[in-house]
C-alpha cells in the first residue's frame, strides 16, 4: 500500500513539475475567447512592487491567467455547470438570470493601442504631433476607487441588460456638479445636459422599468436639479419613438451608432441645428460583435446564448473633413493621430472602439463644417455621439475624466475653455454614471 502511495506522490509530483515547465517556456496567451477580455501580463519588477508585495499579487494574477490550458480547463467547467448550475437569483420576470452589477465603470475606459481613421487621407498630421506607431500607450490599469454595486445585470432572451437602481441623494449631486460646471464655465458658455437611457428603459420587462428602476424618473430628477441657465435635452422621448429599431446592442452595454443618432437629433432640436439625415454618410459595419454584457456573464453557462448570437455594429463617416487628435492633458502636447471613426482589426473583442478609438484624457476635433466650438464630458457612451456632431461644429474637444484624473493630472477647466473659445459644453452620460459616487466626485473635480 505504501508502494502505491509513493507512487502516486511521484506522478502527481511529476505532473505538476511538468506543468511548472510548460508555463515558462510556453508563448502566453493575451486574450480569452471564454470571457471575452484580455488577460494579464507578466508584472514589471520594481523596488516599489517588491517591497509593498504588489509584485507578488500581479504575478499571482499573471499565472492564473496563463495557466498551460487555461482556456480548455475553463470551457470545460462551463460545460459541467450546465448539467447542475442553479443561481437562487435567477427565475425573477422573464429574466433568465439577475445577478448584481458590480462595476467599476466609473473610474476607467478602454481604448485602442493604435487608434487610425478608417480614411486616414482625411487626416493631415501638424508639425508637432506624433503618429500612434511612435507613442505607446499605457495599458488600462485596474482602478483604486471601489467597486461600486449599481443595480443589477439581466439575461433575457438573447439580450443581456444592466439595470440601474435610482439614488436620489446621487442625482441630486450630479445635477449639483453639472450646475457647478455651468457656473464656472460662465455665461457665454452654453451648458447641456443630456442623460441618455441603456437598453434596459425600453426592453426590460416591466419590473425592472419603474419605481426605483425607473430611467425617466431618474432624467426628469436631473432636470428638476438643473439650474435655469443650464439646457436639458429629453433624449429618453426621443429614442422611445424608435425602439422597434436597433438602438442598442443586446451583448454589450452600449447603445449603437442607431441609438446615438437619435440622441444627436434631440440635441439638434434643442440647439437650433437642423439634424443631417443618414443618407448623407457613407457606413460600414463589424460582423460577430460579443460585447461587454458577455464579459460579465462569461462565467455562468447561460451566457452562451449571447455568444451563439452576437450583434453586428454598424457606423456612418463623416462627411466634413476632420483632423482627429487624442492628448494626456490640456496642454494640448504631443498629439496622436487618431479618427472618429478608426480601424478596429477582427481580433479586436470590443468593436465600440470604433467609436474615437474608445476613451482618452483629452480629444480634439477640428472640422472644416462652419460653426461653434464644443466642450463634450462624458464617459464612454458619448464616444458614438461625436461623428454625427462633426457636421456642426467647427472644434469638438471631449475629456473623459475617468481618464483625466487616473492619470493625475491636474486642470483649469475655466481657462481651458476660454483658451479653445468653448460656445458651448455638453455632458452626456448613462444612467448608471448619475447614480455613481466615483464619477460625481470626478465632474465635481472638473469644476473646481
Amino acid at each position: 500500500m505504501k508502494k502505491i502511495y509513493n507512487i502516486l506522490c511521484g506522478l502527481l509530483l511529476l505532473l505538476l513539475l511538468s506543468v511548472g515547465v510548460v508555463s515558462l517556456f510556453d508563448k502566453d496567451p493575451t486574450f480569452s475567447q471564454s470571457e471575452n477580455r484580455n488577460l494579464k501580463s507578466f508584472p514589471k519588477i520594481t523596488l516599489s512592487s517588491l517591497i509593498d508585495g504588489s509584485f507578488t499579487t500581479a504575478l499571482q494574477e499573471y499565472y492564473a491567467d496563463t495557466f498551460p490550458g487555461r482556456e480548455n480547463l475553463m470551457e470545460n467547467n462551463k460545460r459541467l455547470n450546465a448539467f447542475y448550475y442553479f443561481s437562487g437569483l435567477s427565475g425573477e420576470g422573464d429574466a433568465s438570470l439577475v445577478i448584481n452589477f458590480d462595476s467599476n465603470a466609473a473610474q476607467h475606459g478602454q481604448a485602442l493601442q493604435n487608434p487610425e481613421a478608417t480614411d486616414p487621407s482625411a487626416d493631415t498630421s501638424p508639425a508637432d504631433s506624433t503618429s500612434p506607431s511612435e507613442e505607446k500607450i499605457p495599458e488600462i490599469t485596474e482602478p483604486s476607487a471601489k467597486t461600486e454595486q449599481l443595480g443589477n445585470l439581466i439575461l433575457v432572451g438573447d439580450r443581456a441588460m444592466d439595470i440601474p437602481v435610482a439614488n436620489g441623494e446621487q442625482i441630486r449631486s450630479y445635477a449639483a456638479a453639472v450646475n457647478a460646471l455651468a457656473a464656472l464655465l460662465g455665461s457665454d458658455v452654453q451648458t447641456i445636459s443630456m442623460p441618455v437611457p441603456n437598453a434596459a428603459a425600453f426592453y426590460a420587462s416591466e419590473e425592472y422599468r419603474t419605481g426605483a428602476r425607473d430611467q425617466k424618473a431618474m432624467f426628469d430628477l436631473v432636470r428638476d436639479e438643473l439650474d435655469a441657465n443650464v439646457k436639458f435635452v429629453d433624449a429618453y422621448t426621443t429614442l422611445a419613438r424608435h425602439m422597434d429599431e436597433y438602438l442598442y446592442f443586446r451583448t454589450d452595454h452600449h447603445w449603437t451608432h442607431l441609438g446615438a443618432y437619435y440622441a444627436y437629433t434631440a440635441l439638434c432640436d434643442a440647439v437650433g441645428f437642423t439634424a443631417e439625415p443618414r443618407s448623407k454618410f457613407d457606413t460600414g459595419s463589424h460582423e460577430s460583435f460579443v460585447g461587454s454584457m458577455y464579459t460579465y456573464l462569461a462565467n455562468y453557462p447561460q451566457s452562451s446564448v449571447l455568444k451563439n448570437n452576437p450583434d453586428t455594429l454598424d457606423y456612418w463617416k463623416p462627411y466634413a473633413n476632420c483632423e482627429t487628435y487624442y492628448y494626456s492633458n490640456t496642454n494640448l502636447t504631443n498629439g496622436v493621430l487618431m479618427g472618429t471613426i478608426c480601424r478596429v482589426n477582427e481580433q479586436e473583442s470590443n468593436k465600440y472602439l470604433t467609436f474615437m478609438g474608445g476613451d482618452h484624457n483629452v480629444t480634439v476635433v477640428t472640422t472644416d463644417s462652419q460653426g461653434p466650438t464644443i466642450l463634450v464630458i462624458k464617459e464612454s457612451y458619448g464616444n458614438a455621439l461625436i461623428s454625427w456632431l462633426t457636421s456642426h461644429y467647427s472644434k469638438i474637444i471631449l475629456i473623459d475624466p475617468r481618464e483625466y484624473f487616473s492619470d493625475n493630472n491636474d486642470i483649469d477647466l475655466k481657462a481651458f475653455a476660454d483658451a479653445q473659445g468653448v460656445d458651448q459644453c455638453l455632458v452626456i452620460n448613462y444612467p448608471m454614471m448619475l447614480n455613481s459616487e466615483n464619477y460625481i466626485t470626478l465632474l465635481e473635480r472638473l469644476a473646481k
